[in-house]
């Protein structure tokens, strides 16, 4: 599991917004946040929804949601690539 300043460090410099403007947006970049802290950070539902102050199954709809937009959204795959990439050459 990457260490808990890391899980965030790469949306926050992708999207230049504060770790709190994405908590707080009901968009894109939230949906982002919650996919990558589960699949690359290793947090589970639970604790991603204590992180963003809503309950474990909306963080599995907003994945969910994410996981169908990708599929017409080539621009968004290309945002979560960058953040993947970004974090894949972090050594802790």
């Amino acid at each position: 599991m990457l260490h808990d300043g890391l899980k965030t460090y790469t949306i926050i410099k992708e999207t230049n917004k504060s770790f709190d403007e994405i908590k707080g947006e009901r968009g894109i970049l939230r949906q982002i946040a919650m996919d990558l802290l589960c699949r690359v950070g290793g947090l589970s539902g639970t604790e991603i929804g204590e992180m963003m102050g809503v309950d474990y199954s909306t963080v599995s709809q907003r994945r969910k949601r994410l996981r169908e937009k990708l599929k017409n959204d080539n621009h968004i795959a290309q945002i979560i690539k960058r953040v993947e990439v970004d974090l894949s050459t972090i050594n802790i």
